[in-house]
């Protein structure tokens, strides 16, 4: 079978979806991430800043948040990643939008991060495979997932349609950053809980955070793509 894949989509791959990104790939705080689960996490942007690293106060935040962080160079969202994605998680609904209009069959498999971890919520680590300890793995959940979700759409209520959306950096400011990177990390951690084969191995003990790498230093990339010029993240734009 295939490795399983989850694509994280923003529009600038800077801010929002590498966040996403690392805190589903490798954990947070003490929940285990899906790497160890043989998972694949990517992001990319629809309108990247190629080359561009993470911007360092969400990364520090991410850091923060209990998870490892690897270099990131911010990459294009292309139809291949789109086709060859399990599950595509946005950050907001244009996000979607514009992965529908690059392959219109990836709708029933694309969903805003907010849609995504209420849908699983509703559905339950039951409905995924079991209760804990049962022989679904991650990969299984994962899939069960994304065919059951879109069943659930109408049991949810929302209040308005903006609520499905992870509003980017009002203005870029530390406290900004906190509050994306909080925000993010709740539906993340509901994610993880319903896609972890066993809530046994979700509890261990909190490690410290780490040091981001500095960019001069050799490290693993995020994504097996080729790497562009690294550039400035100090834009005020909303990339993320």
């Amino acid at each position: 079978m295939d490795t399983p894949t989850i694509l994280v989509v923003c529009t600038g791959n800077v801010r929002r979806s590498p966040a996403i990104e690392a805190m589903l790939r490798e954990g947070v705080g003490q929940i285990g991430g899906l790497a160890r689960h043989g998972i694949n996490v990517i992001s990319a942007g629809s309108e990247a800043l190629e080359g561009y690293e993470m911007d360092p106060m969400i990364a520090s935040e991410v850091a923060l948040a209990g998870t490892r962080l690897s270099r990131h160079q911010a990459y294009p969202l292309d139809v291949d990643d789109i086709e060859s994605a399990d599950l595509i998680i946005t950050a907001e609904r244009s996000h979607r939008s514009e992965v529908a209009r690059l392959v219109p069959s990836a709708v029933k498999r694309t969903f805003t991060l907010v849609e995504i971890a209420a849908l699983g919520d509703l559905l339950g680590r039951t409905a995924l495979g079991g209760p804990a300890g049962s022989d679904a793995d991650a990969a299984t959940r994962l899939r069960t997932l994304v065919q059951l979700a879109p069943l659930q759409r109408a049991r949810r209520r929302v209040r308005r349609p903006a609520d499905d959306d992870l509003v980017d950096l009002r203005k870029r400011s530390p406290r900004e950053a906190r509050r994306l990177v909080t925000e993010a990390r709740g539906h993340v951690e509901t994610l993880l809980r319903v896609l972890e084969p066993s809530l046994s191995l979700v509890s261990k003990p909190q490690r410290p955070a780490p040091v981001i790498p500095a960019p001069a230093e050799p490290v693993e990339t995020t994504q097996p793509r080729p790497i562009q010029p690294t550039h400035s993240t100090q834009s005020n734009r909303s990339v993320g």
